[in-house]
């Protein structure tokens, strides 16, 4: 009994959190196939760096945002799939020491390439009500506020239905 109250509550206050790609750090070479495999109904899971974040949870969901590079915008959503942990870091130069980050396993619903795709561009989130939040992060793990999560998730749908 109180396990199902426990996974009821944990859904309940499910939160939503901002996760960046700056494509100037890092080049993610497979992002056409994996996109292609969401399009097509596969179940794509990746692992994603979450900052100094810790208090990103299973179930909760994500948007990710391409900086640096033009386009830059909103390009994948989907579902976190564990709680966070740390492993060595994503940047061989700090790997190299010994330096480790916080990630947190992922599954996408929505992965487009910004290069051949129409993402959420970034000017759109300069606009209220978006404008209310700070879209150039310098790491992830940033929460999205309930009230802005729903009207993101609405134009989202707009974006998503441009790419069918």
């Amino acid at each position: 009994m109180r396990a199902i109250w426990l996974s009821r509550y944990n859904h309940a206050n499910m939160k939503t959190y901002l996760f960046a790609w700056n494509s100037k750090l890092w080049k993610w070479n497979d992002i056409s196939k994996m996109g292609n495999d969401v399009k097509n109904g596969k179940n794509v899971f990746d692992r994603w760096g979450t900052g100094t974040s810790k208090k990103i949870q299973k179930g909760d969901k994500f948007f990710i945002i391409r900086l640096g590079e033009e386009p830059r915008g909103i390009f994948a959503s989907g579902q976190v799939t564990s709680d966070v942990y740390e492993d060595i870091h994503w940047r061989k130069e700090k790997s190299s020491i010994g330096k480790t980050a916080n990630y947190v396993k992922i599954k996408y619903d929505v992965l487009l390439n910004p290069e051949k795709d129409v993402i959420l561009p970034r000017e759109i989130l300069q606009q209220p009500p978006f404008s209310q939040i700070n879209w150039d992060i310098r790491m992830s793990g940033i929460q999205i506020p309930d009230s802005i999560v729903k009207k993101l998730e609405t134009i989202w749908k707009t974006v998503i239905n441009n790419n069918v």
